[in-house]
């Protein structure tokens, strides 16, 4: 007998990746010699967890009431006004009475509000094949399911025929639609979207709900500001959201664990944007209930963080040199790690630019054991292995390529 109700006798964390970067962290502890390419942080080529000088320095500016007082439950308004200021950057003027902003604790937070408040009971959300494992624990949480659609078509590209085909299944099965889009720099493939892409997937979005069906689109921006496109060009697809009839809106889950490196503190926020105003008004009802009932309030630590980051001058300006300085260290990395691929003959998924890069395989598990034997640690997920290429040196991007082929060869 247990004392579990029905639906939690079930549960168990099927996530590995917080499992085997434990396991992975413990033995480099012991063995400096060990590759830990599990977790989704960054590092710096002396293998030490990196942190933002500039975010230092606001840390060291910030009072004993913005570190350790209470925060508000959807955070204040100048932790607001500053989250839109960098999300939407040089379309800030066009967003922000169409906009709103609740604070979570970090970009699964705002994953865990929105499933919960746009999708009933039963209801699937859509995600891609390839995709960050929570979203299925958050929707079991919140009651919920899921369908997928394939991230890839033949050619490489985003699949819109099969995100199409999707949707409208799911319009006739349920009557509304909630789709995940994690984009840029994709967990975990490091796919990043077209602006071609980007306009059909707004065109479908609006043809889609023409009739009044409700459509969500749940933009897991998570790595946005490690894209090699820099901020012009992901803005600029951001501010295609402008472009979405009164039945659609788009809901971006940012993170400011990732943007700023502050992966402990746990701070994030939903940036909900709609020309509706009736949307715009039921999001920060609903999120702020959803908010207070969860975790009350997020780490005012965070806010104040956050906001001070990004709207000193001098610490902008300074932090978004630090951020340039870090995608060029992602570029390089992921350069010489394709390069060696390439060489070798191991295949990746398709991958532009990010912390991760995926290989396919038909025995991941076998995969992961072999590799572990000569002391590198990866994570296995479903056909695949996942490479985090943000917390190993340029070294060991260098020389993974070829004993992951050699793993994948004699594992078969």
């Amino acid at each position: 007998m247990t004392l579990l109700a029905k639906r939690s006798i079930v549960k168990e964390d099927k996530s590995n990746i917080i499992t085997l970067g434990a396991i992975a962290k413990e033995q480099k502890k012991h063995d400096p010699e060990v590759v830990n390419a599990t977790i989704g942080m960054l590092y710096d080529e002396n293998e030490k967890l990196f942190a933002y000088k500039s975010v230092d320095k606001a840390l060291a500016m910030l009072t004993t009431d913005e570190k350790y007082a209470y925060g508000s439950t959807p955070g204040s308004k100048d932790f607001h006004e500053a989250v839109k200021m960098w999300v939407f950057r040089q379309y800030y003027n066009d967003f922000k009475d169409i906009s709103a902003v609740m604070a979570t604790p970090g970009g699964t937070g705002a994953l865990s509000n929105t499933f919960a408040n746009y999708l009933n009971e039963s209801d699937k959300a859509l995600l891609p094949n390839y995709m960050w494992g929570n979203y299925k624990q958050v929707l079991y949480e919140n009651h919920q399911d899921f369908m997928t659609y394939k991230l890839f078509n033949d050619n490489g590209g985003f699949n819109l025929d099969d995100l199409k085909k999707c949707m409208l299944e799911l319009k006739a099965s349920q009557g509304r639609i909630l789709v995940v889009i994690n984009d840029p720099c994709h967990n975990p493939t490091g796919y990043s979207m077209t602006e071609a892409e980007w306009i059909s997937v707004i065109d479908m979005i609006n043809e889609i709900s023409a009739d009044g069906t409700p459509v969500v689109l749940l933009h897991d921006m998570a790595y946005i500001d490690y894209s090699k496109a820099g901020f012009d060009f992901t803005r600029k697809n951001i501010s295609l959201y402008k472009k979405l009839n009164d039945n659609a809106m788009a809901i971006m889950a940012f993170s400011g664990s990732k943007t700023l490196a502050l992966y402990g503190v746990r701070l994030g926020a939903q940036v909900a944007v709609s020309n509706n105003k009736q949307n715009i008004e039921d999001f920060n009802k609903a999120n702020k209930f959803s908010s207070r009932s969860k975790w009350s309030n997020s780490t005012n630590l965070g806010m104040n963080l956050v906001t001070k980051v990004f709207t000193n001058k001098e610490l902008k300006e300074s932090f978004e040199k630090e951020l340039e300085d870090s995608r060029n260290t992602l570029i390089n990395r992921a350069n010489a790690f394709l390069e060696e691929s390439k060489k070798c003959g191991l295949k990746t998924l398709p991958f532009d630019c990010g912390f991760f890069v995926t290989i396919p395989c038909d025995n991941p598990e076998t995969v992961y054991d072999y590799l572990v034997k000569k002391k590198i640690h990866i994570i296995p997920m479903g056909k695949v292995v996942r490479v985090t290429i943000s917390a190993i040196p340029l070294k060991d991007c260098k020389r993974l390529p070829a004993l992951i082929k050699e793993a994948i060869d004699y594992t078969k």
